[in-house]
């Protein structure tokens, strides 16, 4: 065992007093933002894996391998046999937040704060002087019927204030309106009671900076990693091929190996660019696999995207004619990156299955303009810290939002929709 790895076990067997509980397993998993974390089963003594599964009162501890910090506890079962005096009680917020903040080192109303709050569960959000990240962390906390700690859990990205520049949010009305007026959309969604699909109006979201408003982000700039290239490609080829494709087994680095996670080039960076040449290259070689899999799909499919993950170039295919649909056929594309090849796919026909029994939808009745003006009457401006890969800062901006609501495209009513 490295020896890091056994100091931080050791560790957690005294700080969360794990005396009557024996080591069953532990994984290096990876995580966001290329962190490596080691995750500890541990089983209370006297009891053991049954058909696969862990027994209740099991605990599962996640940490970071380089800041040591918790990251997740998950009781199996929601039974909780450690010491009570260990965590925080569900009726007391301050020694709760006091918990949260030893666990994570971050500091309430700085870092983050509260979004939500019910007796089963309460979830806070990355926040800096209560303005949230976009994308943030969120920290959850679970309790069983006891009361007692039932999971415990840390994701994403959280900040300081060195990392931004406080600045007056000044973005107004008459700045918003227009630009939320440009991204009014028609969608469809399946509505079950009429065995349909439904026509909607709706205002899509997007970013807007604070000292740049003629400046629109949207949140997959945001949201993926800078290798992410958006691409516009419609992929054609003039005979089938009679060839067949075959998946090759892949391995996206679920699991690490001990070596692995303490080398520093354990992670594949994920940032790196992907040269114009090799995306004209992956352009044939998504081609050539296309003839093969979909030999009568030819102009069918678009190449959206293309980014690296685990170690792959994953490739996003979309229908080359665009469609209304929330659901709507796609291929993600897994590829080598050094021969280029598709070594496997996912798609979503299994999913657009279940819909087949839906009816098309009604004809477009109301004006977009008519929709948008009246949507523009219910947009949400939030101000958000936007994080720039690039500078590694964070610049403020107003997140905007129509929110669940909806313009229903035939009758032209008001509506809510599941976000």
């Amino acid at each position: 065992m490295h020896p890091a790895a056994k100091q931080i076990i050791e560790t957690t067997r005294e700080q969360f007093q794990l005396t009557d509980f024996y080591l069953e397993s532990y994984d290096f998993l990876p995580h966001e933002a290329n962190q490596i974390h080691l995750s500890m089963t541990w089983i209370p003594n006297g009891l053991a894996i049954t058909d696969d599964l862990n027994p209740n009162g099991t605990v599962v501890i996640a940490v970071d391998i380089e800041s040591k910090k918790l990251t997740e506890i998950i009781f199996v079962g929601k039974e909780n046999r450690l010491p009570a005096e260990l965590f925080p009680q569900v009726d007391n917020m301050e020694s709760m937040i006091e918990w949260i903040e030893e666990q994570t080192q971050l500091e309430y109303g700085r870092q983050f704060k509260l979004v939500n709050e019910t007796k089963e569960k309460i979830v806070f959000h990355a926040a800096v002087d209560n303005i949230r990240l976009f994308p943030g962390g969120t920290v959850t906390i679970s309790f069983n019927e006891e009361g007692m700690l039932s999971s415990f859990y840390v994701h994403g990205m959280f900040a300081d204030e060195s990392q931004i520049q406080w600045e007056p949010f000044n973005l107004v009305d008459e700045v918003i309106y227009p630009l939320a007026k440009q991204h009014c959309k028609l969608i469809e969604v399946p509505d079950e009671s009429t065995a349909a699909w439904k026509p909607y109006y709706v205002i899509s979201s997007f970013l807007v900076s604070n000292q740049n408003p003629d400046t629109i982000i949207y949140f997959d700039q945001v949201e993926n990693n800078l290798s992410y290239t958006p691409l516009d490609t419609i992929l054609t080829w003039e005979e089938p091929s009679t060839e067949k494709f075959e998946k090759k087994e892949i391995d996206l680095k679920h699991v690490f190996t001990e070596e692995e996670a303490f080398q520093k080039e354990k992670v594949t960076d994920n940032n790196l660019p992907i040269p114009d040449d090799t995306a004209e290259k992956m352009v044939i070689e998504i081609t050539n696999m296309l003839q093969k899999e979909f030999p009568n799909d030819s102009g069918r499919w678009r190449l959206t995207s293309v980014k690296r993950e685990r170690g792959y170039l994953l490739a996003r295919l979309d229908p080359a004619t665009p469609t209304p649909r929330v659901l709507y056929p796609s291929l993600k594309l897994l590829i080598h990156p050094e021969t280029l090849q598709v070594d496997n796919y996912v798609d979503t026909e299994a999913l657009l299955d279940a819909f087949d029994f839906l009816a098309d939808a009604e004809a477009v009745k109301v004006d977009v303009e008519a929709a948008a003006g009246h949507l523009c009457e219910h947009i949400e401006v939030e101000p958000v810290y936007v994080y720039d890969n690039q500078t590694k800062m964070y610049q403020l901006c107003g997140k905007v939002t129509s929110g669940s609501y909806a313009i229903d495209a035939v009758t032209g009513e008001l509506s809510t929709i599941d976000e």
